[in-house]
């Protein structure tokens, strides 16, 4: 690890404990065991090394929602036919093995859980952190499920009903499980286990006998 990942590092784990207005620069240059001189030679202030934090953020989400498949060459998030067909014939390993993955990308890395603690903290304080947090954790996630729903729903494989809320029907149990095990890691094969039961669960209620059986 070179200084200015360093950096980056240490910065990270101050915002995301302390909030960016009570960390200084001499905090931060502590942490690294650098002088405060040197900082400088690697970011232009405190701002530029939070800047850069962000958007480490939103590269990390994307390469994982486009190695999943869910969004496209730019990034944005894309439901079609090869996604619905996808989801429609996958089998209960399949699904297992991608709701794992999610599961692993949210409650433990490292990284990731220490950027999402940053921006609920900064969300209050920054206009544009606000509307981040909110795209990335929120409408972003609820907007592409919605779509998959409709999708899913026109060929049979869910019962037909309003699309939004069946998508905040399956987020909210999800988002429940994430706060309740947040900052708990003895507890975490049961935030899994509960992680997986609502997933079978929620396709119990929804699916039809046309959907994927293999998750029942």
């Amino acid at each position: 690890m070179n200084t200015r990942e360093k950096i980056l590092i240490e910065s990270l784990n101050l915002f995301s404990i302390k909030g960016y207005d009570s960390v200084s620069v001499r905090d931060i240059s502590k942490a690294v065991g650098i002088k405060e001189s040197s900082l400088y030679n690697h970011f232009k202030n405190k701002q530029d090394i939070f800047n850069t934090i962000i958007n480490e953020y939103s590269r990390r989400g994307n390469e994982f929602f486009h190695g999943m498949r869910i969004t496209d060459e730019d990034m944005q998030f894309v439901v079609d036919d090869r996604t619905i067909t996808m989801y429609r014939n996958m089998t209960r390993e399949q699904f297992l093995v991608i709701a794992g993955q999610i599961f692993e990308f949210y409650f433990l890395d490292e990284i990731n859980v220490k950027l999402r603690k940053m921006l609920t903290i900064e969300q209050y304080r920054n206009a544009e952190i606000n509307t981040l947090y909110r795209n990335l954790s929120f409408d972003d996630a609820l907007n592409f499920q919605a779509k998959l729903f409709t999708g899913l729903m026109e060929i049979g494989s869910f019962i037909k009903t309003d699309p939004y809320m069946m998508a905040m029907a399956f987020f909210a149990p999800i988002f429940l499980i994430f706060y309740k095990y947040d900052n708990n890691e003895h507890s975490l094969a049961e935030a899994k286990e509960l992680f997986n039961r609502h997933i079978f669960h929620f396709n119990e209620i929804y699916g039809t006998s046309s959907s994927c059986q293999d998750l029942k």
